[in-house]
């Protein structure tokens, strides 16, 4: 007992030395009277607004120096900068400082003074005009300190009033007609960014009426603080402004380069233009076809100019898919009598404009008759108010180079996989791909996969080894193709998809499944985080072969198997519309997704019963079924570096005619590394029923159900680097619609669901490289719905120092990616 104890007391000593040894050495090489620079921490004196956390965040963002960098709270590139010498040529000196080490953050590289006024402007940028911010140095030790700076923010101004200081000229009447959409509102706090989108949000508006010089630094808002702690704020527009940024344009020419180069250049912008629908259409090699440009170029000559429309132009381009490089460019027009639609570079600067140009209107005569039409008397914004100048359209030149990928690829894919039944396997796919088949930017895809699964451990799981071999052929046109016209004005490109497959299944000894896939799809994106897929078409026809005896003994002991490999058609559509707003900023994001799937209901109509009770096509029966599923997650970033994420899912299946229950590709499970962690995957549910063969590798792990409900809440903190810690609990079930008798407790019942709720948590460690997420995740179960009612929660069956329980209830999860 004395040794273990000194044994302790030993490592104990060791490591406090370590420690001791490490915080000297952090201080070797800082010069002699200076010191290390530890930090700085922010004091707010008074009372606290209540966006105090997203200000506290500001003041700490603006603070200079940074400390020098951690790893898991420990300055290794300082220890190893320390370790070194000056280097005088290549070797170990030079890795340690030049390489790998980083020098020390001296406190004479911090300047107080100065970073105490960036922060008092910050406080003064939200309204807290009268702020003082002081800074004091505290010492650690002999050779370290840090900063304190402590601010008083005093009175907080907020806006009494707005007034739009404008004229009755047509850019006046504009600006005057957005103040619905103000960005400055009464009431609030002033805020200097509050200020910078109103100048974004009217020079937008503007944009959007024609106004295509005109930029928000045109725009002065001015502020009296004379009014006893609140802020009266006038708009206006510059009196320097120029005339060129104060006259509408429209749309001349249109022309586009759709086989753009900057190495060809002289030749990729000459040829015969093909007007097509408005544009003019330069393409010497003959890539595209002109209707590939008819439904995403929406400026149309003799149009006003619109940002929306610009945007949107653009980005469909993009979104075509066959163009890795967009570039429009606008001249201003003088002779509308010419049509400059020959090449030149993109970057050639543009000609000087001439601003006194005599352009007239007659629609804003008509709106003031005191405006003249004499633009000799006007340079100037102010110059234009004063002497009453009405200005006519400008005209503009809209030229887009666009420079081609590619037209042919082949993509190349290898996967590895782990699951928590036991299984390791790995899949190869090949795409070959041509992104512009018949000249139409249409994508061609082929593709094949194949790949096999093997069991490595936890026997019990059941199951045998397997491999999966599969190919697709996919056309996906990028428009609607419906017998009537239909564009919807939006960023995104409408595309109709149409798809061919066939996946062959092969489970060792067991049995051999066939799936044969027919599709339609449209899909579109109607903003930049909503999404539409409907499925109209969807055909699937399943067909088993090779079952084995061994299958049949499974099947003495789960009878319900025989439904995951039946044969049968699956005739039907789907719909799914989703929404996602998480971006990296964002305190609150959610997504939401919903999916609808019926099969057969039509052809249950038509198609009459046979002698033996079922409607059938070609000889064999279809699925008939109507199938729901929504899914929510709420993000939510509670400080930094820390996340807590709730989701729900709720699935709800009704088979009905020709189907007992759903088709096995349609089922809900449960479990596994992205469900119920605490579980492994297929081998929950449903409801209470339990499968003995659970504990023998009699069992195939296929436990499927008709009906779902699952719950997820998990918080992640980022712990250093690239690695993340996870805390989760997992919760919920699947059930049967209607009761089989091989599986006893199975069925849906509203007023005893609940009380089949499986529960789970664990602990979890990430490794978030940016392009890959490896997952590490470990649960045991909370509550086991199959035990006895009143033996369910587990608690106090929990023994970590039990090898048998460990072995059972403790799950390791190794996954790619998030689990939601």
């Amino acid at each position: 007992m004395q040794k273990g104890n000194s044994y302790i007391i030993c490592c104990i000593t060791l490591c406090l030395g370590f420690l001791a040894i490490s915080s000297c050495s952090t201080t070797r090489t800082v010069p002699e009277g200076d010191r290390l620079y530890t930090g700085s921490t922010v004091a707010w004196k008074g009372k606290q607004p209540k966006d105090y956390g997203s200000l506290s965040e500001g003041l700490k963002k603006r603070i200079r120096p940074n400390t020098n960098r951690k790893f898991l709270g420990m300055p290794i590139k300082l220890w190893l900068y320390n370790m070194g010498h000056e280097p005088k040529g290549k070797g170990l000196n030079y890795l340690l400082r030049k390489k790998w080490g980083e020098p020390p953050v001296l406190l004479s590289q911090a300047k107080p003074d100065y970073t105490g006024e960036v922060l008092e402007g910050y406080l003064v940028d939200n309204g807290y005009f009268q702020a003082a911010v002081s800074s004091a140095v505290k010492n650690s030790g002999s050779k370290k300190a840090s900063i304190r700076y402590e601010a008083v923010p005093n009175h907080r101004y907020t806006i009494k009033s707005v007034a739009y200081l404008t004229d009755s000229s047509a850019i006046g009447r504009t600006v005057t007609q957005t103040y619905h959409k103000s960005s400055l509102i009464v009431g609030k706090p002033y805020s200097l960014d509050s200020i910078r989108a109103e100048r974004e949000r009217i020079h937008a508006a503007l944009k959007e009426q024609g106004y295509y010089y005109f930029t928000p630094d045109y725009l002065l808002v001015q502020a009296d603080t004379t009014n006893n702690g609140t802020v009266d704020l006038f708009l206006k527009i510059k009196d320097n402004t120029p005339l060129v940024a104060l006259r509408p344009y429209r749309m001349h020419d249109i022309s586009l380069f759709p086989d753009y180069s900057l190495d060809n250049e002289a030749q990729s912008t000459t040829g015969t233009p093909v007007y097509y629908r408005g544009m003019y259409i330069i393409d010497s090699a003959k890539r595209f076809k002109p209707i590939v440009f008819e439904r995403s170029v929406f400026l149309r000559p003799d149009s006003l100019y619109r940002l929306s429309s610009h945007n949107i132009t653009l980005q469909r381009l993009i979104n075509l898919g066959v163009f890795k490089f967009v570039k429009g460019t606008f001249r201003p027009v003088r002779d509308t009598s010419r049509h400059n639609i020959t090449g030149g570079s993109p970057n050639t600067p543009a000609p000087a404009r001439d601003t006194t140009a005599p352009r007239f209107v007659k629609r804003n005569a008509a709106a003031d008759s005191t405006y003249r039409r004499d633009t000799a008397l006007a340079g100037t914004y102010r110059a234009m108010v004063n002497n009453k100048v009405a200005l006519d359209s400008g005209w503009l030149d809209a030229k887009f180079y666009l420079t081609p990928y590619k037209r042919r690829s082949l993509q190349t894919e290898l996967r590895g996989t782990s699951k928590s039944n036991g299984f390791i396997g790995s899949e190869a796919r090949i795409t070959a791909k041509n992104r512009n088949w018949l000249h139409s930017a249409t994508a061609l895809e082929i593709g094949l996969h194949g790949g096999m699964e093997w069991q490595t451990g936890n026997k019990r799981a059941g199951g045998s080894n397997s491999y999966s071999l599969g190919a697709e052929v996919a056309v996906t046109f990028p428009r609607f193709l419906t017998p009537f016209r239909l564009n919807i004005r939006t960023p995104y490109v409408p595309r109709t998809r149409m798809s061919a497959s066939y996946e062959l299944y092969s489970r060792a000894d067991l049995y051999n499944l066939n799936a044969y896939t027919l599709q339609l799809q449209y899909l579109w994106q109607k903003t930049a985080y909503l999404n539409h897929a409907f499925a109209p078409v969807a055909v699937t026809y399943v067909l088993p072969t090779k079952t084995t005896a061994a299958y049949d003994s499974i099947l003495k002991n789960d009878p319900s198997q025989r439904a995951s490999i039946e044969k049968q058609f699956i005739l039907g559509g789907n719909y799914t519309i989703t929404f996602n707003n998480q971006t990296a900023n964002r305190i609150h994001s959610f997504y939401l997704s919903g999916n609808v799937d019926i099969s057969g209901n039509i052809a249950g109509l038509v198609i009459p019963k046979s002698d033996s009770g079922t409607k059938n096509i070609l000889k064999n029966p279809f699925a008939q079924y109507e199938r729901f599923s929504l899914e929510g997650r709420h993000y939510w970033q509670i400080g930094k570096g820390k996340q807590w994420v709730n989701r729900l899912f709720i699935g709800y299946g009704l088979p009905y005619g020709n189907s007992q229950t759903l088709p096995f590709v349609k089922q809900f499970f449960t479990g596994g590394s992205s469900s119920i962690r605490a579980f492994r995957a297929r081998t929950l549910g449903p409801g209470s029923y339990y499968n003995k063969a659970q504990d023998t590798a009699a069992l195939l792990a296929n436990e499927a159900g008709d009906i779902k409900l699952e719950f997820n809440s998990e918080v992640r903190i980022h712990i250093a680097s690239v690695f993340n810690f996870a805390a989760f609990i997992d919760a919920g079930n699947i059930w049967l619609q209607k009761q089989v008798p091989e599986k006893p407790g199975s069925q849906f019942k509203l007023d005893s669901f609940y009380r089949q709720i499986a529960v789970g948590g664990g602990i979890g460690l990430r490794i978030d490289a940016s392009i890959v997420v490896v997952r590490f995740d470990i649960a045991t179960p909370f509550r086991i719905p199959y035990l006895p009612p009143k033996e369910r929660w587990v608690f106090d069956k929990i023994n970590f120092g039990d090898p048998d329980w460990r072995k059972k209830n403790l799950i390791l999860n190794i996954a790619i990616g998030y689990p939601f």
